[in-house]
């Protein structure tokens, strides 16, 4: 590790994605019920208020405001509870420009009343604060259970460090709809690479129940994007206090999803939140081997190192670093704060301390100064491994050897995808046998091209039967369309004829143009 790759630009255009591996996904349907979501105007010390149920709360007030200081009571079957102080959020950063300040959401459980409080350093009361209540609902699958983490020693480690258990977002009933409340917001945004992650807590309540975590992830999603104005929910990760991982911001928990968790430092990096307040109390155990897996899974497929340190937003920060590396805030709380050095040794010892793939090591004979930053790091397909860099994709796997993709051939292959006909690839593109073609072979076929056609694949008994000719050299010429269907079995047209697969006897028919 310790390898520092400069940062160049990367385009995504065309990006194929596979889903990430997931825990089952099929216990919600695919519009939950949505949360119900109130705000009631704070004018002052008012007497509490009877309300419809919730289970969390949150204060906002406009923009401007600063030394706000907020806290609610609520009520609980027939009792009121004392006043609570909300923990003021500070430096998340908003993603939109209609981002609200606001304090952290309180998971209540179970309340029927509330009294909020907002007011500044002079104890007044701060014109168009807002509170928050959030009712998640409870769905089916929230008592679900996921495996439960195991120590994996040095023996066990290997490289890239494979993806833990990770609930889905669609798992733990995450509303898609939310994401369109704000403009600008339906499609997730990306950063460049994965350089660092940032560590946080929620400084949430820590007696919650596994059943509940659901729902709290659901109310803070919520909160986040009708209450702060934020996109989606803030973080990439969350962990809960028995050790089970959730996929926060959506657009794929492989990628370099831009973040709400870090300010000026979200981008080219990635936020893990840890559920509860962390400042008197220790995390478990279970939630800091948790934490440890996500981070050794982004660092080790991305090539970087735990114990490194980089620049970013023009400070220089360590590769992991908490919430309060980067400016005046309590997060993640002081107790977690102080396993942050624990955090980076265990982190090391899952990534076995060292990069040594074969997509790494073909990486570095190549350059990465030419390649770029990775994007999708280091990641299996169904036939072996590949990593997508700002200017080429590299692929591996024992039979084939590692090898790249780059422009055309590259942006061709993302759309027909690693593990369908051709296989992955076992040459560079090359210089074709016939002048102004250029051509790149594959487990199972090859592309050519040519700048009147373009990028077209051959797969198959077509391949075979086209390489047996002599290929792009044969009197066929170079292929003019795709692989397409006709009754019986399935054609490619090239310069001066066909190729043609009949399904029933298995074999390749050769038809010449007649020339007159």
């Amino acid at each position: 590790m310790g390898k520092t790759l400069r940062l160049l630009t990367l385009s995504v255009t065309g990006l194929s994605l596979v889903a990430p591996h997931l825990l089952p996904t099929d216990q919600y349907a695919d519009d939950p019920p949505a949360a119900t979501y109130q705000e009631i105007a704070i004018t002052g010390p008012s007497v509490a208020a009877e309300t419809t149920p919730f289970a969390m709360v949150g204060v906002t007030w406009p923009n401007g405001v600063r030394n706000v200081h907020a806290k609610v009571r609520i009520k609980q079957g027939d009792k009121w509870t004392d006043w609570q102080p909300l923990q003021v959020e500070d430096g998340h950063g908003p993603d939109t420009p209609e981002g609200n300040p606001g304090t952290e959401p309180l998971w209540v459980g179970d309340a029927s009343g509330i009294q909020a409080s907002a007011t500044d350093a002079a104890g007044t009361t701060i014109k168009g604060a807002k509170v928050t209540l959030i009712q998640p609902g409870v769905l089916p699958g929230d008592s679900g259970e996921s495996p439960a983490v195991q120590d994996i020693g040095p023996a066990a480690s290997r490289t890239p460090y494979p993806m833990p258990n990770v609930w889905s977002r669609k798992r733990w009933g995450a509303d898609e709809r939310l994401r369109a409340v704000n403009k600008g917001c339906t499609r997730p945004k990306y950063t460049k690479t994965v350089l660092a992650a940032f560590v946080h807590h929620t400084a949430d309540r820590n007696d919650y129940t596994r059943a509940q975590v659901p729902a709290m992830l659901r109310a803070t999603y919520a909160y986040h994007v009708k209450g702060r104005g934020w996109c989606d929910i803030g973080y990439n990760f969350l962990v809960d206090r028995f050790g089970r991982a959730f996929e926060g911001r959506y657009g794929g928990a492989q990628l370099p999803v831009l973040g709400a968790h870090t300010e000026s430092f979200n981008s080219n990096s990635f936020g893990v939140s840890l559920i509860g307040n962390f400042d008197k109390a220790a995390p478990p155990a279970s939630m800091l081997e948790a934490t440890a897996r996500v981070i050794a899974w982004k660092l080790d497929a991305n090539y970087r190192s735990p114990t490194s340190s980089i620049v970013l937003a023009r400070h220089r920060v360590n590769t992991i670093s908490g919430h309060r590396d980067t400016k005046a805030t309590d997060c993640p709380g002081k107790q977690l704060y102080a396993k942050l050095p624990w955090l980076k040794q265990r982190v090391l010892k899952l990534m076995g301390g060292t990069v040594s793939t074969p997509i790494y090591r073909f990486a570095k004979t190549i350059g990465f100064r030419s390649l770029g930053q990775p994007f999708w790091g280091e990641h299996r397909t169904r036939t072996g491994w590949a990593t997508q860099f700002a200017t080429r994709d590299i692929y591996y796997s024992v039979s084939t050897g590692a090898h790249s993709t780059a422009g055309v051939f590259r942006q061709r292959y993302r759309r027909i995808g690693p593990d369908t006909g051709l296989g992955l690839p076992t040459t560079e593109v090359r210089n074709g046998r016939v002048g102004g073609t250029r051509v790149q072979s594959f487990r199972d076929g090859g592309f050519y091209w040519t700048k009147p056609y373009g990028v077209r694949p051959v797969t198959g008994l077509i391949y075979r039967k086209y390489v047996a000719i002599g290929a792009e050299r044969s009197r066929l010429g170079l292929p003019m369309t795709d692989i397409y269907k006709v009754k019986g079995g399935l054609r490619q047209k090239y310069q001066r004829g066909w190729l043609t697969y009949h399904a029933h006897t298995r074999t390749v028919l050769v038809q010449y143009r007649s020339v007159t």
